[in-house]
């Protein structure tokens, strides 16, 4: 079976980083953002330093799905065409993530587009994932996009949608060569699980 290689999607901006990057293991796709260093946003950092606190980031992941869902968000505002993906009371998508849902550790974030409070002719959007937490002082990160960003992220997201489909057949057909085959009363994953 031929593999498809993905690449990690790398945005940099002032105050804030953006990666997305595919797990084959797990057939899922991570976006993640990092917050810059105080004292380094909107600077060049020196040879050999860092800029971004990638410890501190922020991560959200997306099923087949929830890629899917992604891209054509993207793809809809990189076409000026906010209304078919704007709800009924105007918000831009977001996405609820809950790792615990998935068996996996984790605090529960909420990932969406938003509309600056004043646009420019080149910021257009930005991309945010906020922590929940009860007592409402989770941490925020965003990061601002231009139109070939939207672009870029629509494209990633949908390659790495299709790829989960190539990925789900190996994880299965490992599972049924390591006699882990999932008996007919496993509920499958839904949409939810991620």
């Amino acid at each position: 079976m031929e593999k498809t290689f993905l690449q990690t999607l790398n945005l940099y901006r002032g105050k804030s980083a953006l990666q997305i990057s595919p797990s084959p293991e797990l057939a899922l796709v991570f976006v993640s953002l990092a917050p810059a260093i105080p004292g380094m946003e909107n600077k060049m950092p020196d040879k050999n330093s860092k800029k971004y606190q990638w410890e501190k980031k922020l991560t959200a992941s997306f099923n087949f799905e929830g890629a899917l869902e992604v891209a054509a968000a993207a793809t809809a505002l990189a076409q000026g065409r906010e209304e078919l993906v704007s709800g009924p009371d105007g918000n831009l998508p977001s996405w609820y993530r809950d790792p615990a849902k998935a068996g996996r550790d984790g605090t529960a974030k909420t990932i969406g587009f938003y509309r600056p409070k004043e646009q420019t002719p080149k910021v257009r959007y930005f991309l945010g994932i906020t922590e929940n937490s009860k007592d409402k002082q989770g941490s925020k990160i965003g990061i601002s996009l231009e139109y070939p960003d939207l672009f870029k992220i629509a494209r990633v997201m949908e390659e790495a949608a299709l790829a989960i489909l190539g990925w789900r057949k190996d994880i299965e057909s490992r599972r049924e060569a390591n006699g882990q085959d999932r008996s007919a009363k496993s509920k499958p994953a839904t949409a939810d699980a991620f």
